[in-house]
């Protein structure tokens, strides 16, 4: 029900916070806001993506809101918006993911074997097949 990107990521922070996720929604605010007048998150499909790397603590977490109005967003009108928190401990996890993730489905190939995935075990087989060199 936010209607500014500062709504939309106070209600996910409190959220995390409330799920004892993380430790305190008001940094993570601050934190995710400030991450977004460097650039914006916002992509088009009405995605945003805020983050916040170097959090203390706990895991990498992942909270997600749908707005059916839509949110602006520096001019960007968002439905869908994911928010992380990256602690220090799984920074270099986090990138070594992101580049072996994006190197194995930069290959045609393998989108299309999980596109062709008949079921939940096939689409498992073919995520492994994929990402057994790049991912580790």
């Amino acid at each position: 029900d936010g209607k500014t990107r500062e709504d939309a990521i106070a209600q996910l922070a409190e959220a995390m916070e409330k799920g004892k996720f993380i430790a305190n929604a008001d940094s993570l605010v601050a934190a995710a806001l400030e991450r977004e007048s460097v650039l914006s998150t916002a992509m088009e499909g009405g995605l945003a993506f805020p983050h916040v790397r170097g959090v203390e603590g706990g895991g990498l977490t992942l909270a997600m809101g749908v707005s059916k109005k839509g949110i602006d967003w520096d001019g960007e009108k968002v439905n869908i918006v994911f928010l992380s928190a990256i602690p220090v401990a799984v920074s270099a996890f986090y990138l070594r993911l992101m580049a072996g993730l994006t190197q194995a489905f930069s290959k045609e190939a393998n989108r299309k074997a999980l596109l062709e995935a008949k079921d939940s075990a096939a689409l498992w087989k073919a995520l492994q097949k994929a990402t057994r060199t790049t991912v580790k």
